[in-house]
């Protein structure tokens, strides 16, 4: 699944000479997490939403953690099986828009968070996993659209881990407008069918 993919993949492409980075919402009080002191933003719904960073390095990677109350709030520290919803197969109602958040932050932290005295910046490789990610990129596009320079030598691929949970949400009038992206990236990953889970 997503989490043995996740421990496994980044240490054999670290093994094999490659920079490599996870990113993760921070659900915990990770202890090996240490505080980056970096502090930077994303527009979210018109309004420039905090972006900050946790940070440890094993094994050649390094695993960055999302910090927003979002995440590490929701759960008070205890995750369980709270990630995504109240209860086990419920999500949340605003899963949409924090996993979006996500997804803007983790841009970020791949240009811009100095890890090792340099950021990555945008001649790299990024893997989205499962729906948690899925917006990456579709977030690279757009903002590579909007200023053609930006992510100018970034490649993205999808992996899907988990073909019963696939963050599908009921399509909300003015989402192009809190996700910031033109209506055409809404329209390409709006399906109109009933929407089903598990």
């Amino acid at each position: 699944g997503l989490g043995e993919a996740m421990d496994g993949l980044p240490v054999a492409l670290a093994a094999l000479g490659h920079r490599c980075m996870v990113i993760s919402p921070r659900y915990d009080q990770y202890s090996e997490a240490w505080d980056t002191s970096f502090w930077s933003s994303v527009t979210m719904a018109g309004k420039q939403e905090p972006v900050h960073f946790f940070h440890t390095y094993k094994q050649k990677v390094d695993y960055v953690f999302v910090d927003h109350p979002t995440f590490l709030e929701r759960v008070n520290g205890l995750s369980g099986a709270k990630l995504y919803g109240p209860e086990w197969g419920k999500d949340f109602a605003d899963n949409q828009a924090r996993f979006a958040y996500f997804c803007k932050a983790a841009l970020v932290a791949i240009r811009d968070l100095p890890l090792g005295g340099t950021a990555y910046g945008d001649e790299v490789m990024v893997v989205a996993n499962d729906w948690h990610s899925a917006l990456v990129p579709m977030f690279v596009h757009a903002q590579r659209q909007a200023s053609p320079s930006m992510w100018k030598g970034t490649k993205t691929a999808f992996l899907c881990h988990n073909a019963v949970f696939q963050g599908r949400f009921e399509y909300e009038d003015g989402l192009a407008q809190v996700l910031d992206v033109p209506q055409q990236y809404i329209d390409s990953i709006t399906f109109k069918m009933p929407l089903k889970v598990g």
